[in-house]
């Protein structure tokens, strides 16, 4: 999915978040929002907004010399998700559902929420709505039950993370496949409040199944620039589930591969793309 006019509303106010979230010193701010506009100004509307992103999120770590400018916010979102995990598991929600696997995936979409890149800053309020909506919201696309069936049919699946928080409500849908078949894949640095190793461990996701790092820090996956380790691992899953929008962005293109994608359609580009509304749930096989 190729940019269009309306990321670049959303990447100039991210220009001023990141270096508000990057350092306290006014000078350096302004430097970064500088050089961040100034990537603007050079696009190449042939790109993903991803890559842009990743390389105005570069020259803000670089002026400011701090590698995760999202560190403590991660933790944070981390810390809500595991109270709004625990409510779940102990008040049993999947084992009183009609269809767990359904509600896994209801759950693992809701959890896509706790997106900073969209300029989303949360309550556990609204964690907690999202998640609750999810059980009664419409999903848009194909429906759990495609998913389901390509699970069963699947040898090698590759499971793609979004952000911190968010992979705790993966749990839930990890602890509903054939775990010896699932590869998690997180980045490989931080950028913005994607998930990283340290998140898989601190949440207890390596814990479920096999993770791996992408070997690059961009949002979403630039495939071109992810390691010969990831690509490997990616060419060889029969089944893709890919989690949030930066990851739609970034493999809408690849028609060769099962990709699901499940996500809220948190702006109106990819809204667009996907054919469904803003702030829809969805579930979709956009390569069918």
């Amino acid at each position: 999915m190729k940019i269009s006019r309306e990321c670049i509303h959303c990447l100039a106010r991210q220009a001023v978040e990141i270096a508000e979230e990057a350092t306290s010193d006014v000078t350096m701010q302004e430097a970064i929002i500088k050089r961040s506009l100034r990537e603007l100004g050079e696009m190449d509307f042939n790109e993903t907004a991803p890559e842009i992103a990743f390389r105005m999120h570069q020259h803000a770590k670089d002026i400011a010399g701090i590698n995760d400018p999202y560190l403590r916010l991660k933790e944070q979102y981390n810390e809500i998700a595991k109270a709004i995990y625990d409510r779940i598991t102990e008040e049993k929600w999947l084992d009183k559902a009609e269809n767990t696997f359904d509600m896994a995936c209801r759950l693992a979409i809701a959890g896509n929420i706790m997106d900073f890149s969209v300029g989303l800053r949360l309550e556990p309020s609204d964690i907690v709505k999202s998640v609750e909506d999810s059980i009664k919201h419409d999903i848009f696309g194909t429906g759990t039950a495609a998913l389901r069936e390509a699970v069963e049919k699947s040898e090698r699946i590759m499971y793609i993370a979004d952000n911190a928080g968010e992979i705790i409500f993966d749990k839930f849908l990890l602890k509903n496949l054939p775990v010896d078949k699932v590869t998690y894949v997180v980045k490989g640095e931080p950028i913005v409040n994607d998930a990283t190793m340290e998140d898989a461990i601190s949440t207890g996701v390596v814990d479920l199944v096999k993770v791996i790092d992408n070997g690059h820090s961009a949002q979403g996956m630039v495939l071109k620039d992810c390691s010969s380790t990831f690509k490997d691992e990616f060419s060889k899953a029969d089944l893709i589930i890919s989690k949030g929008q930066a990851n739609f962005e970034t493999l809408s293109d690849i028609k060769d591969k099962t990709i699901f994608y499940l996500l809220r359609a948190k702006c109106s580009s990819v809204a667009a793309a996907i054919g469904c509304k803003h702030m829809d749930y969805v579930l979709t096989n956009y390569s069918s």
